[in-house]
């Protein structure tokens, strides 16, 4: 049985229409130089020595590079672009001049629907966060659900709309009743409370801490604490691995609403259906959703708070130990790869402009497994095909070939005048068409209107929103418009063709994003051309660019002829090289990558320093 580390779980008037994401960070502050200097051959090359080097300031890269920092090791986070946060980051667009205001718009690039993070408990990344000390840096906003628009009715239909409320008090089984009939809701009760029954699924998918976890044979000491926690999954462990809807055979749910509305929740999730989605982590979101009092969470100040907090995490001086670094706009050129004892190893990295970084325990990297297939082998010496080097290169590219991927995004963001838009609208919605397949092209439009909670974002009397088709966009329809035709896996800031095929087939793609908005609020064209308006456009090569995202996919989706994804895990063919994010195990979602950037912290540190971090979690009531 597998060792689950289970968790929770896109020209007009006084605005032009640009690629998204050609960003300036929000925050500009740049952790303090540490380093060695030293003269290689008689030339002058820059050498540094750190304990560990990070690669890609992402969720997943913070969290292993804040966790390696708190466990007292020398620490520095490389970052190829000029902000953190990778998928997450937030950025900030001055206001037009027309509406002579000095405050910005602030976008969230990604996700911002959160849950588990409000309150100490199971979540890996709160659980980062309290580890590191700096979770109560974030002043959490809390609200109670979404609002959900079924595209399969006309909007004037009452079962057009649904919204999915939180906790237990009986206002989704109502939404349910109302939407589906009362055997929709009999249904959805009777497999709920089989699912969160003690000992059940859901239980059972939070029982092992990422925490405890590790990439070596030392964790048979840091799980034994949880032992007969792991022993009592038995047999539950391969439903949790396997597909969702095997959990849902098992328990009997086969109403047609149930079906559908559990397809879109494990695509919310992974980009995945729920034949091809882990149990594991949509049973551990029915806890979120679904327990007495449960909350979502929204950070004030948006996304960036959030990787701000990380961010101190890895900066924080530390007696002994001096303070970790991030260092943005620092693309790593080259994994500094030797042989000894006829095994491949990784001793550090080489940076664009020549610093060589030395890694004395180790290199961890959050680049997704297809782009550190690509950086692997341009690190080879030329002439070294047959060393053991190139083998372990060559079984990592040999992962990354086997790896499927999930598609891509198209995004919208705007800033549009709040005035005569409803009072109790929600920030957070859901448009799709029920009826169709949840994976069709552009059929679910995920949006947030994050100024509900935090007016601060916009200008006085401006929303920000952000639409989003989820890992739904066919990446072949934009491949051609890269300088060869072909994403060759080197994610480079400008290698793609503004043309006016490009510019016509954005306008194309973008009317999904603008007919699920009017759904929203039917006027958005409308605001949107209004004096102090902006729109910004961002497509599958745009999400590749600044996310760094080889073929601008969402993540990891099951190889050919298996139901769900089979990750590797933080350790690599090479030695001395670890890797999180992702693609490698648990997977896809702000919890699954800060679980695994923990897993890849914890392996880099003895297990007794791993063991007294977790005891003092344990006391603080952080860790369960």
């Amino acid at each position: 049985m597998k060792i689950i580390a289970l968790l929770p779980i896109a020209a007009l008037t006084s605005s032009t229409i640009v690629d998204a994401f050609s960003l300036r960070p929000i925050s500009t502050k740049r952790a303090h130089h540490v380093g060695v200097f030293a003269t290689a051959e008689g030339s002058n090359i820059k050498e540094e020595d750190w304990d560990v080097v990070v690669i890609g300031a992402g969720i997943g890269g913070l969290s292993a590079a804040a966790l390696s920092a708190r466990y007292g090791l020398k620490t520095i986070c490389v970052e190829a672009h000029d902000v953190a946060g990778g998928v997450a980051h937030s950025f900030e667009r001055k206001a037009p001049a027309s509406i002579k205001s000095d405050k910005p718009f602030v976008f969230d690039s990604g996700p911002s629907l959160l849950s588990g993070m409000s309150q100490k408990g199971t979540n890996p990344l709160r659980q980062v966060l309290d580890a590191v000390g700096t979770a109560n840096d974030i002043d959490w906003i809390t609200y109670d659900g979404w609002m959900v628009y079924d595209t399969a009715y006309p909007a004037e239909d009452e079962k057009a709309t649904f919204r999915l409320t939180t906790g237990n008090d009986g206002a989704w089984e109502k939404a349910i009743e109302k939407k589906a009939g009362i055997p929709a809701r009999e249904a959805f009760t009777k497999f709920r409370n089989e699912m969160m029954a003690p000992n059940g699924l859901s239980e059972s998918s939070a029982l092992i801490p990422p925490l405890a976890l590790r990439s070596d044979l030392r964790a048979v000491f840091t799980m034994a604490q949880y032992l007969l926690k792991f022993l009592g999954i038995g047999l539950k462990g391969q439903l949790l691995t396997g597909p969702f809807t095997k959990s849902m055979d098992l328990y009997g749910l086969t109403d047609k609403f149930n079906r559908q509305w559990f397809d879109y929740l494990a695509f919310a999730l992974s980009g995945l259906d729920a034949a091809h989605t882990q149990a594991a982590p949509v049973s551990y979101t029915m806890i979120d959703l679904h327990k007495d009092g449960a909350v979502l969470d929204y950070p004030k100040g948006g996304m960036d708070s959030l990787i701000q907090a990380l961010v101190r995490g890895l900066e924080m001086s530390r007696p002994g130990v001096g303070s970790g670094e991030l260092r943005l706009k620092s693309r790593v050129e080259k994994f500094n790869l030797e042989e000894e004892n006829n095994k491949a190893v990784c001793k550090g990295v080489t940076l664009e402009d020549g610093t060589v970084v030395n890694a004395r325990r180790g290199v961890i990297c959050n680049a997704p497994l297809w782009n550190m297939a690509r950086l692997l082998e341009d690190s080879v010496v030329n002439g070294g095909e047959e060393s053991e080097i190139a083998a372990a290169v060559r079984k990592v590219r040999t992962q990354a070939n086997e790896m499927e991927m999930t598609g891509s995004f198209m995004h919208i963001h705007l800033g549009i005048p709040a005035a005569g838009l409803p009072d109790d609208l929600d920030c957070h919605h859901s448009v799709l068409n029920l009826e169709d397949d949840v994976t069709a092209e552009q059929n679910l439009v995920i949006v947030s209107i994050p100024t509900i909670f935090d007016p601060n974002l916009a200008p006085d009397g401006f929303h920000v929103i952000h639409a989003y088709t989820a890992a739904s966009e066919n990446f072949q329809d934009w491949e051609n418009k890269l300088d060869g035709g072909v994403d060759n896996g080197k994610t480079e800031e400008k290698d793609y063709q503004r043309t006016k095929t490009y510019k016509d087939l954005k306008e194309e793609k973008t009317e999904a994003l603008w007919l699920a908005l009017e759904r929203i609020i039917p006027d958005i064209r409308e605001r949107a051309k209004q004096q102090g308006s902006i729109v910004e456009v961002g497509t599958p090569l745009t999400h590749r660019r600044y996310n760094r995202r080889f073929r601008g996919t969402y993540g990891p989706a099951p190889p050919e002829g298996k139901d769900v994804w089979e990750l590797p895990s933080a350790k690599t063919p090479i030695e001395g090289l670890l890797a999180c994010g992702d693609t490698c195990f648990p997977g896809i979602g702000l919890p699954g990558v800060a679980a695994s950037g923990t897993i890849a912290a914890n392996t880099l540190v003895d297990s007794s320093v791993q063991l007294n971090l977790m005891d003092e979690m344990k006391k603080s009531g952080a860790l369960q």
